[in-house]
């Protein structure tokens, strides 16, 4: 026992080393419907399921395809004893299978088994019918490209067998397909991909079970590992598989055989495959001969057609066309974009002329009022050398009101609406979408906001940020904060006097004046305003 585990264990390791090799040097994962073995008909096994010879495939065949497989194998009986042939006796048999593909996750299945005997004229039969076979396979609806498949298998051996090449427990190569009486097969599978679907390396997994309907009938455990070197057109396989008896478990003497093939797929739809089963089971006690001959050779011709092939290259036209539409209408928006960008650097540019003949213009009246106001002094000082005290006063008193007229007067269009409203919304302040640094081109027109509110001392100001309903109301929050806080920052630089008497707060989408359901209402939304906090002292300054 101890030299078979050393072995199989030997075997194992021959087989993965094999997949390693070509694994290092392909992709990891490919996309279905990549180029290579998509244009072949997939490897199918002896019921014409996907597969290697009797190890089957956790893929299904896919919806619309249909297969037709016929296998026939040859072995000769070389050792004699009660339970089996004469020695010397030849042992042909063929399976012939049809599969279809219900939908991407089902697959039905049926198969039939001749078989011929030559040299035993003892055998009450030389040739006849084997067992009829027919099942359902079902895969989990796993994507095609996923590393893992899994599936279930039902099979239903029918009793078409005249009689039993081998009797004894679960012996011989044909053992299921010669045997007499109704049999029923469970099988779990499971297919794991290694590199990409056109020239990968897939494991084969299957652990099945045979249960007969007759209560005589030893439980069977039918175990089987195979692995599949997809080369495009050529297949490699290697398999193991065991059959013993569940009550009884014997591995080492019951049927336990390896099995190496090669698959030659075509571009029409046909596969031709070749292997041999070599046997690994050891003789029994007392010195009965082991459970299987040394090797069967076998030969399989498989024909695949997908019925759906023609509504598969409709579809991939739409979706090809859909993709064309798609990539047409993509760059049709860039042009917009660009035209939208644009504009809106001409926008920005404009802006940044009108501030700079705003700050000219403020600095011009800048001048004018002081000029006024020296003007004013020198009256008062000559009123007073030439009148006296009083008449200099009132007439000091008359220029210093009409200075304040004046000043009223020329206060400018930002100024009379704080002053009459406690609001201004700061046109001129600009950010990237999405961002709260204050723009170059902001800078000068909160350097004149800043100098006009050192003029009104009592005036309490709050910067309010405010932004559309595009985002999170959480991210607007911070966004508006963000961006009170820059400007109410900058005017600190600019006008460190205004430090004590300035706060900031963000409101984000909370405070809406336009429609945020069109894009003018959201450009009125984004904004920042200063309030005046302390309204009670605005009739001071406008009154005067």
């Amino acid at each position: 026992m101890f030299r078979l585990e050393n072995r199989i264990t030997g075997l194992i390791v021959e087989i993965f080393a094999f997949a390693i090799l070509p694994v290092t040097i392909k992709s990891v994962a490919a996309e279905s419907g990549d180029s290579g073995s998509a244009q072949y008909s997939p490897v199918v096994s002896e019921v014409a399921l996907r597969g290697l010879s009797t190890v089957g495939s956790a893929e299904p065949l896919g919806a619309g395809r249909i297969t037709f497989n016929l296998m026939p194998t040859w072995y000769q009986q070389n050792r004699g004893y009660s339970t089996a042939l004469i020695t010397g006796s030849n042992i042909f048999s063929g399976t012939a299978a049809f599969s279809w593909g219900v939908n991407s996750n089902l697959d039905l299945f049926a198969s039939l088994t001749g078989f011929a005997l030559s040299n035993d004229p003892g055998a009450a039969n030389s040739s006849g019918t084997g067992a009829v076979q027919a099942g359902v396979l079902g895969s989990l609806p796993f994507p095609d490209n996923a590393i893992l498949h899994m599936a279930g298998q039902i099979e239903i051996f029918g009793d078409a067998a005249p009689n039993q090449i081998n009797t004894y427990r679960a012996d011989g190569y044909d053992f299921l397909e010669t045997r007499a009486g109704y049999n029923f097969l469970g099988r779990l599978l499971q297919t794991i991909q290694f590199g990409n679907l056109a020239d990968g390396i897939k494991l084969h997994l299957n652990e099945a079970g045979v249960v007969g309907a007759s209560n005589d009938e030893a439980t069977l455990l039918l175990l089987g590992a195979g692995l599949e070197a997809d080369l495009g057109p050529l297949v490699l396989g290697a398999e193991i598989n065991s059959r013993t008896q569940f009550n009884t478990l014997a591995f080492g003497t019951d049927p336990l055989w390896v099995t190496p093939s090669i698959d030659v797929r075509t571009p029409y739809n046909m596969n031709i495959m070749g292997g041999v089963d070599v046997s690994l089971s050891e003789g029994r006690p007392n010195n009965n001969p082991p459970a299987l001959e040394s090797y069967r050779v076998f030969l399989a011709v498989a024909f695949s057609y997908d019925l759906l092939e023609g509504k598969r290259k409709a579809e991939r036209a739409e979706r090809q066309k859909a993709e064309r539409e798609k990539d047409a209408l993509e760059y049709s928006c860039a042009q917009s974009t660009e035209r939208i960008q644009a504009l809106n650097r001409k926008a920005v540019e404009d802006s940044v002329a009108l501030s700079a003949e705003r700050l000219k213009a403020i600095a011009q009246m800048d001048s004018i009022q002081r000029k006024a106001y020296y003007d004013v002094l020198a009256a008062r000082a000559t009123a007073e050398t030439l009148a006296k005290r009083i008449a200099a006063d009132s007439l000091a008193l008359n220029q210093a009101d009409s200075l304040l007229a004046a000043e009223k007067t020329g206060r400018s269009e930002a100024e009379t609406r704080l002053l009459s409203t406690g609001e201004l919304s700061l046109d001129a302040v600009y950010f990237e979408n999405g961002d709260s640094a204050l723009s170059i081109n902001s800078k000068p027109y909160l350097e004149i906001i800043g100098k006009m509110l050192l003029k009104y001392p009592k005036l309490q100001i709050e910067v309010a940020g405010h932004t559309d309903n595009v985002g999170s109301l959480l991210y607007n929050v911070i966004l508006s904060q963000g961006r009170a806080n820059a400007v109410r920052n900058y005017l600190k630089e600019v006008a460190p006097l205004l430090g004590p008497r300035m706060s900031a707060h963000g409101y984000g989408m909370s405070m809406p004046k336009a429609d945020n359901a069109t894009q003018e209402g959201r450009l009125q939304n984004r904004r920042v305003e200063l309030r005046v906090i302390n309204r009670d002292v605005l009739p001071e300054y406008s009154q005067r």
